[in-house]
């Protein structure tokens, strides 16, 4: 059985993600808010081999990563199990992302530009042990940082305020009927 880590903060990205940079990151997240019926990399049979390809070689788990609708700003989906936040950061910076990233030059992937900067902080709380850290990213180096460490016993401890509403909320979430968006809200283009 895993943990929850809650998690706090963006990551500002410069210049900002395109359409195709952020319908990737947004479709291999794995979020309960994007599409609660799925888990693990999402994968429509029309995808590219190659991004078929790249993706086989992430990280275990899923992304927890979104990018905002303007694709200034990447954070936390808020989705079940973000144990791997660090890994995947890692992996969609080098894959798709910075500049030398894996596809830069590749063909089906001619819509990424491979040249963004991205900077910022996200805050993560466990919740079996309550340790705080924190995921730094200056100019695309990226730190992690402890700043108060967990105690084991604490995870028998009950949740605090803060988790019993983040828990009532996901679960509303699930239980909303399924909403198909226009394409111009589920781009972004309509916010």
């Amino acid at each position: 059985m895993g943990y929850q880590t809650d998690f706090i903060g963006y990551l500002q990205v410069l210049p900002e993600l395109n359409e195709s940079e952020r319908t990737l990151i947004d479709r291999i997240s794995g979020s309960i808010f994007v599409d609660r019926h799925v888990t693990g990399l999402r994968r429509d049979d029309d995808w590219e081999a190659a991004q078929l390809e790249l993706l086989e070689r992430g990280p275990r788990g899923w992304s927890n990563w979104t990018a905002c609708p303007t694709g200034c700003c990447l954070s936390y989906d808020g989705g079940d199990k973000a144990n791997h936040m660090i890994s995947w950061l890692k992996f969609l910076m080098s894959t798709f992302l910075v500049y030398g990233a894996e596809v830069q030059g590749r063909a089906g992937f001619e819509a990424f530009t491979c040249d963004h900067v991205i900077n910022g902080m996200v805050v993560g709380s466990r919740r079996d042990n309550r340790e705080l850290y924190a995921i730094t990213v200056r100019d695309n180096d990226v730190e992690v940082e402890m700043l108060w460490p967990g105690v084991k016993d604490w995870s028998t401890y009950p949740p605090l305020a803060y988790q019993e509403q983040i828990d009532e909320f996901r679960a509303w979430v699930v239980d909303q009927p399924k909403v198909d968006l226009p394409d111009d809200l589920r781009s972004g283009r309509g916010w």
